[in-house]
């Protein structure tokens, strides 16, 4: 149950991060960025889930080896599914995107432009402040 809500969690945050995303450039470094916190996180996990699992269930090495590779497998299929939804929650945020873009003014166009520029910097900061 625990590992289905973290996994959750995980995707949630990469809805979040994905749907925030603005302009191609930021989006490539925000999602970068994104990545590696992401792989930090779950070396964390598995180092952290490996070790209690061990301790509690006094693995062998051999069933220590195999239940670390098996985690692994399975954070490959997360990783999968996760880059799925996030071209899939991508898509869907242009397609708004260009409609808002379409309904707006002259001025206005240019200023949502200038709102998105400056939500993806705030994001990347924020990128940058949770990795220190």
């Amino acid at each position: 149950m625990k590992i289905i809500l973290r996994s959750l969690i995980v995707c949630s945050l990469l809805f979040l991060a994905v749907a925030g995303l603005e302009g191609r450039g930021s989006e490539e470094q925000i999602g970068k960025e994104w990545v590696r916190m992401v792989e930090h996180k779950r070396e964390k996990f598995h180092e952290g889930r490996l070790q209690r699992l061990c301790q509690e269930l006094e693995l062998s090495k051999e069933q220590e080896e195999k239940v670390s590779q098996i985690m692994k497998k399975g954070w490959e299929r997360i990783q999968k599914e996760m880059k799925k939804m996030k071209e899939r929650v991508l898509a869907i945020k242009k397609d708004g995107d260009r409609q808002i873009e379409k309904l707006l003014t002259t001025e206005q166009l240019e200023k949502f432009k200038e709102l998105k520029k400056e939500k993806g910097k705030r994001m990347k900061e924020g990128y940058k402040k949770r990795e220190e």
